[in-house]
């Protein structure tokens, strides 16, 4: 078995980090490395916008319509 971690379980490899960056300044790119879900995603843009769970759901939604997780 390899040790090596394989970048599948981050929804944030590569590009799809770098556009989230760019979309929420206020999440850390240590934030992202983080992020393994879009639920946690939600719960991440809530906390760091203080925005009604509704509203950061919704964000997120619509920022990841053309992308593939």
């Amino acid at each position: 078995m390899s040790n090596i971690k394989n970048n599948d379980d981050n929804i944030f490899a590569g590009r799809h980090m770098r556009d989230a960056q760019a979309k929420w300044d206020r999440l850390s790119m240590s934030d992202l490395a983080e992020i393994k879900t879009k639920a946690q995603l939600i719960a991440r843009v809530e906390e760091r916008y203080v925005l009604p769970h509704e509203v950061a759901a919704q964000d997120v939604e619509i920022w990841g319509l053309n992308r593939r997780f």
